[in-house]
Order: C-alpha cells, then sequence, then structure tokens
C-alpha cells in the first residue's frame, strides 16, 4: 500500500496476448433456487406410551446453482483432433461459471417406533429406505460421478450426469434409548434401601446404534475417449465388481472395470492410433459409448454403537451426586470413506481409481484402496468418567 502501484507495469506490450485467458462469471438470467417437499404419514398409538410410524417423504429441488464452466468442448471429436472444439479458442476452457440449473429428488419411506419413558424404559428405533438423484455435483468433495463430463455437448449437458447423489445412502437404521435399571429404593426389587440399594440401587443405561449402507462413488476413465471430455470406466460383462474386495486394501475388483474405446478405432485395430492392437478397451454401444454411461458402486458402510452407564446417589432431598461412565465407539469399529476420496482434507491413495492392466504400471497394487476413516482424526474407541453433582 505504501508504493501504490509503483511496482507494477503497464506497458500494453506486456499485454497484447491475452490467449488462453480465464473469465469468470455467474449466469445472467440468474433463478433463486428453490425446493417443494411432501409426505404422507400413518401413525398409530399401540399403548399410551408406545406408537408406530410410518411415512412416504419426498423432496424436490430446482434450479441449484452448479459450476458446470464455460467455453467448453461443444463438439465430439476424437482425442487430439484439430478441430476448434470450444466456442472461443482464445480463451481458457472451462472458464468458472456459475448456473442455476441443477435438479435434485430425493424419495423415501420412513418407519419409526417410539417408546415414551414408562416403567424405567424410553426408545427410539427408525429405519429408512430412500434414493437421491440429482445432477448438482458436489463441489466440496468432487462429485460422486467424477464431475461432469460434457456439460456444453448438445443432447448431453449436465442432465446425463443425473445420477446417485453423494448424499444418497439407501438404508439407514437407528436405535437409541435408555433404561433405568429396576433396582434400589422407589423400584421394582431391593426397595427396602440399605446397603443393597447403595451397591445396586440408581443405576441406568443409555445406548445409541447407527448402521448405515455405503455412499455411492464412480470410477472414471483412465484416459479421455474424445477431445476435452470426460467419461466413466465401465463394467466388464459377467464380471462382478466386489469379487475378492470388501477390503481396506482392494476394496474393489479391478478385472471389473475396462476402458471404453476412443472415438475413432477399434480395441484391435493397428491402424487406428486411438486404440493400439491389444488394447483393454470394450466397444460400447447407446448410452455405454465412449464412457458416457454412469458406473457408480457403493462404498463402505457406517455402523456405530455408543454406550452409558450412570449411577445416582442421592445424598438428600436436596443433593444428588451422579456418576457417569460414557463410552463412544464402544466396539471400537472404523468406519472407511471409499476408494480415491479426499475431501474435507483427506489425503487420497494415489492410484485408488487407477484399473489399468499394464504390467509397468504399479498403481494397480493400490486400485481400490481406502486411505482414510471417515470420523477425524480416526475415531477410536474414546472412554471417559465423571462425577456431576445436582442441587
Amino acid at each position: 500500500m505504501e508504493s501504490g502501484l509503483s511496482c507494477y507495469s503497464f506497458d500494453p506490450t506486456t499485454v497484447t496476448n491475452a490467449k488462453g485467458l480465464s473469465l469468470r462469471g455467474i449466469q445472467f438470467d440468474y433463478v433463486t433456487p428453490y425446493s417443494m417437499g411432501g409426505n404422507f404419514t400413518l401413525q398409530y398409538e399401540v399403548t399410551p406410551t408406545l406408537s408406530v410410524q410410518t411415512a412416504y417423504v419426498t423432496t424436490l429441488a430446482r434450479h441449484l446453482e452448479v459450476f458446470p464452466g464455460a467455453n467448453n468442448v461443444s463438439v465430439i471429436a476424437p482425442p487430439g483432433s484439430n478441430l476448434a472444439t470450444i466456442p472461443f479458442p482464445d480463451f481458457a476452457q472451462g472458464s468458472p461459471l456459475a448456473k442455476t440449473i441443477g435438479n435434485s429428488v430425493y424419495h423415501g419411506l420412513q418407519t419409526k417406533v417410539e417408546k415414551r419413558f414408562g416403567s424405567g424404559v424410553n426408545f427410539l428405533l427408525t429405519y429408512t429406505w430412500s434414493k437421491t438423484l440429482t445432477d448438482a455435483v458436489d463441489l466440496l468433495n468432487g462429485g460422486n460421478t467424477q464431475g461432469y463430463r460434457a456439460p456444453d455437448v448438445p443432447g448431453f449437458g449436465i442432465t446425463k450426469d443425473y445420477a446417485l447423489a453423494n448424499s444418497d445412502i439407501r438404508n439407514v437404521f437407528h436405535f437409541s434409548g435408555g433404561y433405568e435399571l429396576p433396582f434400589g429404593k422407589g423400584k421394582k426389587y431391593m426397595t427396602s434401601g440399605g446397603a443393597a440399594d447403595k451397591i445396586l440401587g440408581g443405576w441406568s443405561v443409555i445406548w445409541s446404534a447407527t448402521l448405515q449402507g455405503g455412499q455411492p462413488f464412480a470410477i472414471p476413465c483412465q484416459t479421455g475417449t474424445a477431445s476435452g471430455l470426460g467419461c466413466h470406466s465401465m463394467l466388464v460383462p459377467g464380471v462382478d465388481p466386489y469379487k475378492g474386495g470388501r477390503t481396506v486394501q482392494h476394496w474393489i475388483n479391478q478385472a471389473a472395470f475396462v476402458q471404453p474405446c476412443k472415438l475413432g478405432g477399434g480395441p484391435l485395430d493397428s491402424d487406428a492410433p486411438n486404440n493400439p492392437a491389444g488394447s483393454s478397451c470394450i466397444p460400447f454401444t447407446g448410452a455405454d459409448a465412449l464412457g458416457f454411461g454412469t458406473t457408480q458402486l457403493a462404498g463402505p458402510t457406517f455402523k456405530r454403537l455408543d454406550f452409558s452407564t450412570f449411577k445416582d446417589f442421592h445424598l438428600s432431598e436436596r443433593f444428588r451426586l451422579q456418576f457417569r461412565a460414557e463410552f463412544f465407539n464402544i466396539l471400537n469399529h472404523p468406519n472407511f470413506n471409499a476408494p480415491g476420496f479426499g475431501g474435507n482434507g483427506v489425503n487420497a491413495v494415489s492410484g485408488a481409481l487407477n484399473y489399468t492392466q499394464q504390467i509397468t504400471d504399479m498403481s494397480k497394487n493400490t486400485f481400490g484402496a481406502i486411505g482414510s476413516t471417515r470420523d477425524a482424526p480416526n475415531d477410536p474407541r474414546q472412554i471417559q468418567f465423571a462425577l456431576k453433582l445436582y442441587y
């Protein structure tokens, strides 16, 4: 600030060539995103303290903000093509551009059994079966589909990347509650007080258990199949993508994925420079051609149990001392991210989504490898003790 602009040169000859300039923008007719929700719910009271409920719930979001970029490839041409594939060749391809063209939909069956506190017991049991679809790619974590493949190609756009959302979890089960043990003064057993009450009375337990399915992720192509466009790998017909997998070292089966053939060459055509003789690509048709189909797999599941136990010591009518022993992740069960996940400050394993079959490529040793747990930093079992005075 002290030197003003004296450190900068304004010589016109230094800025006459602006080739590759990136222009940042926002959709001119920006539309405010909105959502619509609905539900149909049935509830039945089994007893005065026990009820069951089931509901169909839906949420639809429209005009979500997405970032497909500007000055993207607008034609499908072979890799390395010299055709002018972007509208403005003198400017940077994929310049940042925000548009409100994203959509999403959620459909869910939500069930609940609830026991309100009575006779020393309360609990909440829920199960949800749901599905979430979207073409609004998650900016923080790279997206469940590895980003948009051909956002400006007519007939493709971002709608062809409409797939399972990052947040899609097909099955979620939750069970939590508390139980006051029926021992001691004022309880069903050992009501006389004395030493038995001091030792066995006043105990209660609280628990919280969560089980849920894995979230989706996609496997990108090893190399592009068309100039300036993205693509997904394809599943080899008849090969189980999880065979021999579902471990931290290899969550998925490397042999189940293949590179789609590039535009302009067959898989065994030695005269086609794009697909050399002996290449392992497979020619697909329809939506799967050039890797424009969508292949998504389920990542690791999530399992967790927290457990706490409490004991109350009644010192007087006014004072009560409580001992607490709390166990977080009591089973010490690790929960992992999907292979290739590198969001939120987590470093992904190099080559975790590189499925190439070339013997000289050492990255195949890490294909499908998981590099991090979901709960920071590593979510080991944690135990804490406390004394709490009530008055």
